[in-house]
């Protein structure tokens, strides 16, 4: 079974956007944040039309401006078909969720698109609101590995595609198990090549990683 090869936030940068055609890169990610009524992307939360951003050290200056979800889309037409793009709605402060769905819902085709957020409900509403829309729930912590297991268990919902930390994953036997609830398990963020090739072996479906070359040994 091939493994989808994604590289990390190469959406928030516009100078990375070129990587989209490299032979190594299946897909890019980007981190989608709400500014005011506009998509961008960015590795920290920008504060309105100021060149500051709230990462995890506070407010800061940032030495770049948010790229715009419509040049993240571009820069995918322009690899071509193989090309596709991860988008990780981060939603600490604004719902991105009814933008996007906007957004998505003018387009002609989303079938190079999937979505992931660590608000599972926000995941739920894309996918009632964009039909056959591909979305998945990141999963960062134990517990929610637990609290995904018990859910699948308790309600006769369809499959739940899952975008799960690496650290969280152990065995061979675990990947196939929460594979026969989501269907579908991409790991992040890997950037060991030993353990990426580990993760293939025991049956992920995606890869997500800083660099090229883990991809490249997939």
């Amino acid at each position: 079974m091939s493994v989808l090869r994604i590289l990390h936030g190469t959406g928030n940068l516009r100078d990375l956007l070129p990587l989209a055609e490299h032979p190594a890169v299946d897909a890019i990610e980007a981190d989608i944040w709400t500014r005011g009524d506009q998509l961008v992307a960015h590795e920290h939360r920008p504060l309105g039309p100021l060149s500051v951003a709230l990462g995890r050290d506070g407010i800061h200056r940032v030495s770049h401006d948010p790229v715009d979800l419509s040049a993240i889309l571009e820069a995918i037409d322009c690899a071509g078909q193989h090309t596709q793009v991860l988008l990780n709605l981060r939603s600490r402060v604004a719902d991105p969720a009814p933008e996007l769905a906007r957004e998505l819902l003018a387009l002609p085709e989303r079938g190079h698109l999937t979505v992931r957020c660590a608000a599972w409900p926000i995941v739920d509403r894309l996918r009632a609101w964009v039909p056959h829309l591909d979305a998945l729930y990141s999963i960062g912590y134990e517990p929610q590995v637990r609290r995904y297991v018990y859910e699948a268990n308790a309600s006769a919902l369809p499959r739940r595609p899952m975008a799960i930390r690496e650290s969280l994953l152990h065995s061979a036997e675990e990947v196939h198990a929460l594979r026969r609830y989501a269907g579908t398990v991409a790991a992040w963020t890997v950037d060991d090549v030993d353990r990426a090739q580990e993760l293939a072996e025991w049956g992920i479906d995606a890869v997500v990683s800083n660099q090229v070359t883990v991809l490249n040994a997939l």
